[in-house]
């Protein structure tokens, strides 16, 4: 059985090395979009500051009370059970 579900909020719990190599730092947030075989791994998009977008498309830093603001996603990795914890 899978430890975690489709669309749990998650955290990280160590380092992972994103496809633009940069890296995740632990605690970063995130949301599983798919569950491989069972829960052995999953598809995670990972999140970084609350951002909002610019007139010219640009984004800019923001507080989550911004209208219009969101967290950018910083990446989709393949992440497995021991690397996550549900968000708090």
């Amino acid at each position: 059985m899978s430890k975690f579900q489709l669309f749990d909020a998650v955290c990280l719990t160590e380092a992972v090395a994103l496809g633009d190599g940069e890296i995740a730092p632990p605690e970063t947030a995130g949301a599983i979009v798919e569950v491989f075989k069972n829960g052995e791994a999953y598809l995670v998009e990972l999140f970084g500051g609350w951002v909002k977008a610019e007139v010219g498309g640009d984004f800019v830093t923001a507080t989550q009370d911004e209208p219009e603001s969101f967290m950018e996603t910083i990446g989709v990795e393949t992440v497995y059970p021991h690397q996550l914890r549900l968000y708090n």
